[in-house]
Order: structure tokens, then C-alpha cells, then sequence
């Protein structure tokens, strides 16, 4: 892990107990002055290098190690290379599954996500991971960054830790899995909570694309561990991945 200037406390276990997601923060100590920033204050979090990376590492994240090696496992048994993967990373941050796919092989990486301070973060930590990063709101995407999209050819597409809590809406998600080629490869990540839940509010009945073997047929479910709760809870995920059979209508 690179050298940095900063200190990241996780607050006491009293004070982080049972938060929900959303409100989960941390202290930053930074240039003699500390101060609380919540784990999904992304623009802040981005702009100072590898402040991300060093609260997963500290929340012992797993899943850019795990989906990724997931979806480079079953693209090479069923008969590809590592070099033949075109990946669009969706909602992609500061770049940390692209250098985790860069590490297994990977050439061909393109990044998209809705915040600037992302894609600064991306091409000032991992410079030349990416092939290129766009950014915009996915559901609403410019003509010209879908052309550029279109171009590539891309046989996979990898989503991860975006999909939960709201960070990528239903609308969104189908504009960009509508760019992956006919049987590419699919692999994203969810709560298992969320998953599970089969209320209107669960992700299966937000996104019914994902039951529907027209046009996605799941190869595999890997229940893991993505991290712990700053109060030392583990927050358990499922990595699903999967082929595209059709778009999404």
C-alpha cells in the first residue's frame, strides 16, 4: 500500500453500533486537523489520493479481489484468455477493479461513473489502467459517450459494490448492460439482504431482468464477505455472475 498523509480512525464501537449503511463514518487526521467524513462521501473521499483505498483496506474489503477473479475464472472455462476480456466497469470510482483486473491479465479496460472527482482519481492513481473513463449519468448518457461505448465491443461488463443502497438506478444499469455484447460475460455484487429480499423493495423485484433466462442466464452465486461495519458487524454479499443472452427491454 502506497505511502500517505493521512490517518483514518474508525470511531468507537458504542458510537458506530447497528448504523445504517449510509450514515457510517470515519475520522480523517490529516495536516493536523481531523474530521468525520462518511464512508459514501465519494467526492471528498476521492479527491485525496488512496483514501479510499486505505478505508477498504482498514474495513478489510474483499470484493474487488473477489468478483474480479470470479468473473476472470468462468471467462477463461469457458474457453477464452484473460487477453480477450473487453470490460466496461461500471460505477467504477477510483479505479481499484480496474488495477485488481490490470493485476490478473486484463488489457482492455473502460470505466464510467457519475462523479468527476472519480475519474481524476482513477487517471492520478492508475495511470494507463484505464483505455478510458467517461463520465455521466448512466441513465442519461450523451449521444457521443454511447457511440464511443458502442465501438468496443465489449464482452464483459463489471459492476461492483454499485448496485446496493441505490448507487445505480434500475434505468441506469439497463442503458449500460445494453452495450455488452450477445453472451458477454455479467458480473456484479449485492447485499445479501438486499438479494434476498423478496418484497418490492428487493433487488430481484427492481431488477427482474436478472430472473429472466431470455436475457441473463447466472452461471454462479458466491456468497462472501465484502467487509465489516465500522461497529465490526461483517457485511455479507453475493457476487453473481452470468451471460447476456438479450438487452433489456
Amino acid at each position: 500500500m502506497q505511502n500517505v498523509d493521512f490517518e483514518i480512525q474508525i470511531p468507537e464501537i458504542e458510537s458506530a453500533r447497528n448504523l445504517p449503511i449510509h450514515e457510517e463514518y470515519f475520522w480523517l487526521i490529516q495536516n493536523g486537523t481531523k474530521r468525520k467524513l462518511r464512508l459514501h462521501d465519494y467526492v471528498d473521499v476521492y479527491q485525496i489520493p488512496y483514501l479510499y483505498e486505505h478505508l477498504m483496506e482498514k474495513l478489510d474489503s474483499q470484493s474487488h479481489t473477489v468478483l474480479t477473479s470470479l468473473l476472470v475464472e468462468q471467462f477463461t472455462q469457458a474457453g477464452g484468455t484473460v487477453e480477450d476480456m473487453v470490460v466496461l466497469d461500471m460505477g467504477a470510482g477510483s479505479g481499484l477493479v480496474a488495477k485488481t483486473l490490470a493485476d490478473l491479465g486484463v488489457k482492455s479496460i473502460v470505466g464510467i461513473d457519475i462523479i468527476p472527482q472519480a475519474a481524476e482519481a482513477a487517471q492520478r492513481q492508475y495511470p494507463g489502467v484505464y483505455e478510458d473513463y467517461h463520465v455521466g449519468d448512466l441513465a442519461n448518457l450523451t449521444e457521443t459517450t454511447k457511440e464511443a461505448l458502442s465501438r468496443r465491443g465489449f464482452n464483459c461488463l463489471i459492476c461492483c459494490s454499485a448496485l446496493s443502497n441505490g448507487h445505480v438506478p434500475a434505468d441506469a444499469l439497463s442503458v449500460v448492460y445494453n452495450q455488452i455484447a450477445p453472451d458477454g460475460w455479467i458480473a456484479f455484487n449485492v447485499a445479501q439482504y438486499f438479494w434476498k429480499d423478496d418484497t418490492e423493495t428487493g433487488f430481484q423485484q427492481q431488477h427482474p431482468w436478472v430472473t429472466d433466462t431470455n436475457i441473463f442466464e447466472v452461471v454462479q452465486i458466491q456468497p462472501y464477505r465484502h467487509r465489516f461495519y465500522t461497529d465490526g458487524r461483517p457485511l455479507e454479499y453475493v457476487a453473481i455472475i452470468g451471460r447476456k443472452r438479450s438487452n433489456i427491454l
